[in-house]
C-alpha cells in the first residue's frame, strides 16, 4: 500500500519571490515516520521563505517520483524508513534534470551513493544549512573522456534503467523499454548524452548494446519482471543492427536468458540515415524468423525515405516525442502524425507515442489511432525493482477509474 499525504505549504515569498536561499521554490518530499524528523524539515522549509513538505512511505515516494509530478527540489530520506529502497531513490533522483533533485539521507553514518547527501542531526539548523548548500543546477558536466568510456565498457558502470509502454485501450502496462544509464564511481550516474554519443563515435556502439542486452534481458527473466508479461524493447544503432554477429550474440544472450523471443523488441535508432535497403531488409528479415519484434524508433518529418521504411518487414513505429509534445500546438504536427499513423497501421505496425506527459496529449494520441504510449504520464525510466511498486500504483489507479 502506497501512503501519502498532500503538501504542508508555508507562508513565504510566492509569485517568483525567493526565499532567503536566493534560489527556485522548495518543494520537498519526506521520507520518515520520526516526529523529530518533520519539525525539523518543516522548520527549515519555513526558514528557506516558503515551501512545500510532502511526507510519503517508501513505496508512496518511489512512485511520486516515478511519476514526478509535482517535480520536488529535494528528496529527504530517513534511513531507519527507507525500506531497502535507498538504490531506487537516488538512480530516480538522478533520472530528474534541470533542476536537479537533491537527494539527502537523514541520520548518522555514510552512504555508498555518490548522488546522496547526509544530513546527520534531527535539527532545522543542520536540514538548512545542507538545503541551502545544495545546488539547483542541472548536474549536467562535459562529455566524458573516451578512457573513462572504454574502462567503463570493460568494467561494471554499465546499467539501465526501464521506461514502461502502457496500451490505450485499456491503460495496461505491455512492456518496457531498456534504457542505458553509466554509473561513474566518482560522478554517479549519468545520462546518455553524456556518453553514448562518443561511444557511437569511437565505434564501440555494438559492446554497449551488447553489454545494455545482456542486462535487460537478466532483468526480464528476474524477481521483478518475469510474471508481468511485458516485452522488452532494446535499442539497436543501424551500424549494429547490419552485423550478422551481433545478431548471433542476441540471440545467444536471450537463450542464455531462457526467453521467448517473441517478447523482445529490438528497436532500431536512426543514428545515421539508411543507404543500403536491401541488407536492412536482409538483417530484419532474420530478425523476424528468429521471433523477434522490430520497431523504428524516433519517427518524424526528418527521417528520411519514411516511406521505404515502412516497406521492411518491422512490427512497430515509435513516434518522436518532440512532435507528439506538439500535437497540442501544431495542426501541421497533428496530420504528419495522423498520416503516419494511417500510414503505418496499413503495413501491419503497432504504432507507440513517446513523450506523452499530459492527460490532453494521451487523448490526441487515441484520437488519431495510436496504439501505445510511453511517456511522463505513466512513468520515468525506472530502476528495474521500481517497477512493481510503479506497476501496483498505476494498474490501482486504472481500476479505480473503471
Amino acid at each position: 500500500m502506497v501512503n501519502c499525504l498532500s503538501a504542508v505549504s508555508y507562508a513565504g515569498p510566492r509569485s517568483g519571490q525567493s526565499g532567503i536561499s536566493g534560489g527556485p521554490e522548495v518543494n520537498l518530499l519526506l521520507v520518515s515516520r520520526d516526529p523529530t524528523w518533520v519539525r525539523a524539515v518543516r522548520g527549515a522549509a519555513s526558514a528557506m521563505g516558503g515551501g512545500d513538505v510532502s511526507t510519503c512511505d517508501a513505496k508512496g515516494a518511489v512512485v511520486r517520483l516515478a511519476a514526478m509530478r509535482p517535480h520536488y527540489s529535494h528528496l529527504l530520506v530517513d534511513r531507519n524508513d527507507a525500506d531497502g529502497l535507498i538504490d531506487e531513490f537516488a538512480n530516480l533522483a538522478t533520472e530528474i534534470a534541470s533542476p536537479n533533485t537533491g537527494i539527502f539521507m537523514l541520520g548518522a553514518g555514510d552512504t555508498k551513493h555518490p548522488n546522496i547527501r547526509v544530513i546527520p542531526a534531527a535539527t532545522s539548523i543542520s536540514v538548512l544549512e545542507a538545503l541551502m548548500a545544495s545546488s539547483f543546477l542541472s548536474g549536467k558536466g562535459p562529455p566524458m573522456d573516451l578512457t573513462e568510456i572504454r574502462a567503463a565498457l570493460m568494467g561494471a558502470m554499465i546499467g539501465t534503467r526501464y521506461q514502461p509502454i502502457v496500451r490505450i485501450a485499456d491503460r495496461r502496462p505491455v512492456g518496457v523499454e531498456a534504457l542505458a544509464r553509466l554509473n561513474h564511481p566518482d560522478l554517479g550516474q549519468l545520462s546518455p548524452d553524456r556518453f553514448i554519443p562518443q561511444i557511437e563515435g569511437a565505434g564501440l556502439a555494438g559492446e554497449l548494446t551488447s553489454l545494455v542486452s545482456v542486462i535487460a534481458f537478466a532483468d526480464l527473466a528476474g524477481p521483478f519482471l518475469s510474471k508481468r508479461g511485458l516485452r522488452m524493447s532494446v535499442n539497436f544503432p543501424l551500424d549494429v543492427l547490419l552485423q550478422p554477429s551481433a545478431l548471433d550474440r542476441l540471440d545467444e544472450q536471450r537463450l542464455a536468458a531462457g526467453l521467448d523471443a517473441g517478447n523482445i523488441v529490438v528497436e532500431l535508432t536512426e543514428s545515421r540515415p539508411v543507404d543500403d535497403f536491401p541488407q536492412l531488409r536482409r538483417s530484419l528479415e532474420r530478425l523476424r524468423g528468429l521471433g523477434y519484434g522490430a520497431a523504428i524508433d524516433d519517427v518524424g518529418p526528418a527521417v528520411p525515405n519514411l516511406a521505404p521504411l515502412l516497406e521492411l518487414p518491422f512490427t512497430s513505429l515509435k513516434l518522436d516525442k518532440v512532435l507528439v509534445q506538439d500535437v497540442l500546438v501544431s495542426d501541421d504536427v497533428r496530420r504528419f502524425l495522423a498520416q503516419t499513423v494511417i500510414s503505418a497501421k496499413a503495413s501491419g505496425f503497432t504504432v507507440v507515442a513517446e513523450g506523452v506527459e499530459t492527460d490532453a496529449i494521451w487523448n490526441a494520441m487515441r484520437d488519431i489511432g495510436v496504439d501505445e504510449i510511453q511517456g511522463f504520464l505513466a512513468a520515468r525510466p525506472l530502476p528495474v525493482a521500481a517497477v512493481p511498486i510503479w506497476w501496483d500504483a498505476w494498474m490501482g489507479q486504472t481500476t479505480a477509474g473503471t
